[in-house]
């Protein structure tokens, strides 16, 4: 029969105890810790008109707001081969569910003539014409 020193046994214990535990440190964390999810983009984008009956004004600035994400400036640009009044626009931020248009018509964008809202809307291409 062989006999084990009681020293012996119990360092074997404790360095089985030790490893354990780290083990379990180590994986608790991992269950624990929410998943990381990516952001998704979201873009609103086409091109808008300012209209007060048969008057046109152009569109001199547009702030995106988006129901869950950063609401902000829009970037506009002229539209080649277009009028004046006719500009395109393009927003995008991340995971903004839905987006609404808020454009300055006429004036200058620090003093505009009006603004519109439009309703909301779905990310996507959005050719707007906004009565005034």
């Amino acid at each position: 029969m062989v006999m084990f020193d009681v020293r012996v046994t119990e360092r074997i214990q404790m360095r089985f105890l030790g490893a354990a535990t780290v083990l379990a440190a180590l994986a608790v964390p991992a269950v624990l810790a929410p998943t990381a999810q990516a952001l998704t983009p979201q873009t609103v984008f086409g091109t808008v008109t300012c209209k007060q009956g048969q008057r046109s004004s152009p569109p001199v600035a547009a702030w995106a707001v988006a129901e869950k994400g950063e609401s902000g400036q829009a970037k506009i640009d002229d539209v080649p081969g277009e009028h004046g009044w006719v500009k395109s626009y393009t927003y995008t931020t991340y995971d903004a569910g839905r987006f609404r248009m808020v454009v300055a018509c006429g004036g200058t964008a620090q003093q505009p003539s009006n603004a519109v809202a439009t309703a909301w809307m779905k990310p996507g291409r959005h050719n707007l014409t906004l009565n005034f």
